[in-house]
């Protein structure tokens, strides 16, 4: 016997799943839903089958073939309009010379075809339709037949006070070929509507045979949600892998953190990966190549193929169509649907039943509770405040790195020379490939400078004496988060003009691809480590000979770490690695460090900056620079010992411009920054306390200070802003970098971030509890201001 299977449905009722794919191809378990009928026919002896389509004929036909994967052999008849489900059966007539059962490819069903043919045989039945019982037929075709399964009556998609059975169409049907003959060639016909009722009138033999089983339309999209859950709790016989404890069902690939958790049932397909801490719980499906990054969490969550779900983000109940990415530390709840290609910006949340459109943005910080169908929300600017960042499978991918680097060659010009260096990681190496493609196509010649770290880039592109400098980073506690520093032929970090202009230049896509010979040069650079450690030992040099210094690497071989111990070494210090107790240590964790002094206590930002401004005193200063965030207790000690205090913004490129007229610097013609760099940070410290004596824990002071960060839309940050200083006391506030409030307790600074949709708040006072106290204050003001809008 043949089969027809009926897969021409667009599936209204669940866009946006089905913008870009038609409804057969809705995917059940990671798997089709039509690939589920032709596997129910298969296991009946049906190997034959005709396929009728209209909506997105393609995707149907690319994926399946000619069957022979499946172990069958398909034909397809494509129809130009939509002939309904009788019509598009006829197109198919030239095939169907004998008895063949129809089938719809957007159903989900396991009931036996081989009991439903042999009632039709049995009956001498001229059309049989395959019936179910269900608890609400207002959706359904009702049919009531007689004792022998004659069918007697039909009535499509009644109202209660119509209800006569709760025996309904599953659009299952065993036909013979001269029903065909009811129906005129090329006509919109449709079998339950028309065929069916005209053949009941003629008296033909028509018969209803009321199948077990499992079986259901896929309607709409909370239909879809429940014949997943249905799948997994095993109420639907398919062809799944080999369960493993508690309902827990893995294709092949798969990689799962051993600090991640999994609570069954659930579903994960193919070449997943779940990350450090992650929560995969009960009725979630991860389509093929999800990746589930370290302490997301999801229940009841239904993935399909390529879905990337950032760090620390929580889904609830939701749907998230194909290559959709969630960046990090969003929410998405019960019935949010995400379209293909949707991306949500980190720190976001979708509301309950909110429908995005494919293709879409939602920013970094949105709440979303209205659907998102027509437009394009206006994408965040690509750099943050030393370059770019993002993740190398979603926002920040080779090929967009590729086009960077394209960019930033046509800012520099063709010909000048760019340094391009990586950390010490695949993906930062991965990177800096892409950079080095779009450079030299871009007509730069790049300078290799290899795996580097400690800031060591910025002084290599002024001791090569180019114009200009990237370096590829990845974060140790994220390795697919990826950082591109950019750097001027100074070192110094990009001007907001110049980052502008690059952005301009990538955005409009508006560079040169150059070839043959006048592609860039590329050319390795060797040394460059040297020629550092070098220049920081004669600017630093150890105080006390021998001075003896703690250094503890974890683990070992830290690339950061043993920059460390080579520049302590060169500069004349005793390195002690194995018994540090008593000595000031630098303590270097993933390419992280910090100081402690000889009792093993931990500096504090403001600790080091007090010894550096003592550093500058030794140095005969006339004025020291300080960020706007630090303690009151620095700057206080500035003044004491006769220094001038300058404020200035906490982005880095302010500080360095004050610093350089203040010569808080290694100042010579390759100038290298402490604060910025890590070398030169620890040679200020230590080069102070080896050539005074003087312990670390000696001016260590108590400060009461806290930070803290509240999320906020980019789109209300400005209100928000604007209410702040309405409301401040202009007496007793500085308008410099956001707002600096003083208050009879101490202070508050908020900033507006630059990076990401929040505010960052710091304070300080004379308790604890007071500098707490300050940020609860200024959270609820930021909170408050919200609401209003």
């Amino acid at each position: 016997m043949k089969a027809v299977i009926m897969a021409g449905g667009e599936g209204t009722r669940l866009r946006p799943l089905t913008c870009c794919v038609p409804k057969p191809m809705v995917p059940i378990l990671n798997r089709p839903m039509m690939e589920h009928i032709l596997n129910l026919l298969k296991q009946h002896k049906f190997t034959d089958i005709a396929c009728t389509l209209w909506y997105l004929p393609d995707d149907v036909t690319a994926y399946f073939q000619d069957g022979s994967a499946l172990g069958l052999n398909l034909e397809y008849y494509i129809e130009r309009e939509p002939l309904g489900t009788a019509g598009s059966v006829k197109n198919a007539a030239q095939s169907l010379k004998s008895t063949f059962v129809v089938m719809s490819g957007d159903a989900l069903t396991d009931i036996d075809l081989s009991a439903a043919v042999a009632f039709h045989r049995e009956k001498g039945s001229l059309a049989t339709l395959v019936l179910t019982r269900v608890a609400n037929p207002l959706s359904y075709g009702v049919v009531l037949t007689g004792e022998n399964g004659r069918i007697t009556q039909f009535l499509e998609k009644p109202t209660w006070s119509q209800v006569f059975s709760d025996t309904v169409n599953t659009g299952i049907y065993i036909l013979e070929p001269e029903v065909l003959n009811v129906i005129e060639p090329g006509e919109k016909v449709d079998f339950s509507q028309d065929v069916f009722p005209e053949l009941l009138r003629r008296g033909a033999p028509l018969f209803g045979y009321i199948a077990q089983g499992y079986w259901s339309d896929v309607g709409n999209l909370e239909i879809y949600r429940q014949a997943q859950k249905d799948c997994l709790d095993g109420k639907v016989r398919l062809e799944l892998p080999p369960a493993q404890a508690e309902g827990i069902y893995i294709e092949e690939g798969v990689r799962i953190d051993p600090t991640a958790s999994l609570e069954g049932p659930l579903y994960i397909g193919r070449g997943s990966r779940i990350g450090p801490g992650a929560y995969v719980g009960p009725y979630t499906v991860l389509g093929p190549f999800s990746q589930i990054d370290a302490r997301a969490s999801l229940k009841h969550a239904i993935l399909w193929s390529g879905v990337r779900v950032g760090r620390g983000t929580r889904l609830r109940g939701c749907v998230c169509g194909k290559n959709v990415v969630v960046e990090p530390e969003c929410e998405i709840y019960e019935g949010a649907i995400l379209g293909d290609k949707v991306r949500v910006g980190a720190m976001s949340t979708v509301f309950p039943k909110t429908k995005v459109w494919p293709d879409k943005v939602i920013p970094s910080g949105s709440r979303l509770g209205k659907s998102v169908i027509w437009g394009s929300q206006e994408p965040r600017p690509i750099f943050t405040t030393f370059g770019l960042a993002g993740d190398i499978r979603g926002s920040l991918t080779p090929e967009t790195i590729t086009q960077f680097g394209l960019s930033y060659a046509a800012f520099l010009g063709e010909g000048k020379k760019a340094l391009v260096t990586a950390s010490f990681s695949a993906t930062a190496h991965l990177a800096k490939q892409a950079l080095v493609v779009g450079l030299r196509a871009g007509g730069v010649h790049v300078h290799d400078g290899g795996e580097v770290t400690g800031r060591l880039t910025r002084f290599g592109v002024q001791a090569l004496a180019l114009d200009g400098a990237l370096h590829a980073a990845s974060h140790p506690q994220d390795p697919m988060a990826v950082v591109i520093e950019c750097w001027d032929h100074r070192g110094w970090p990009l001007s907001k003009a110049d980052r502008r202009k690059i952005e301009g230049i990538y955005v409009r896509e508006d560079y040169p691809r150059f070839g043959g010979e006048d592609v860039g040069d590329f050319i390795q650079v060797a040394g460059l480590r040297k020629r550092y450690l070098r220049h920081l030992a004669k600017h630093y040099p150890c105080g006390t000979p021998g001075f003896k210094v703690g250094l503890k690497l974890e683990p070992p071989g830290d690339p950061l770490g043993e920059l460390i111990r080579d520049f302590f070494k060169l500069s004349g210090y005793a390195v002690i690695t194995d018994d540090v107790q008593g000595l000031p240590t630098v303590v270097v964790r993933n390419e992280e460090w910090f100081i402690q002094d000889e009792n093993g206590v931990r500096l504090s930002e403001q600790d080091w900056w007090k010894g550096f401004v003592l550093a500058q005193v030794t140095k005969e200063k006339r004025g020291v620079a300080l960020p706007v965030n630090l303690s009151e207790t620095v700057a206080e000690a500035a003044r004491t010992q006769g220094l001038q205090v300058y404020v200035t913004k906490m982005e880095p490129l302010f500080w360095m411009e004050a610093a350089t007229e203040l010569g808080n610097h290694s100042g010579d013609e390759h100038n290298v920054f402490p604060h910025i760099e890590p070398l030169a940070s620890l040679g200020e410290l230590f080069t102070l306390i080896s050539s005074r004596q003087v312990p670390l824990h000696s001016w260590q002071g108590k400060t009461h200070m806290k930070t803290a960060k509240v999320p906020c839309p980019w789109g209300e940050k400005g209100t928000v802003m604007r209410r702040l200083i309405e409301n401040s006391d202009p007496e007793n506030t500085l308008y410099f970098d956001g707002i600096k409030e003083h208050t009879d307790s101490g202070w508050a600074l908020v900033v507006p971030d630059d990076d990401e949709p929040v505010f960052r708040l710091y304070s300080e006072a004379r308790t604890e509890a007071e500098a707490a106290g300050l940020i609860e204050h200024y959270a609820d003001l930021i909170r408050s201001y919200e609401r209003e809008e």
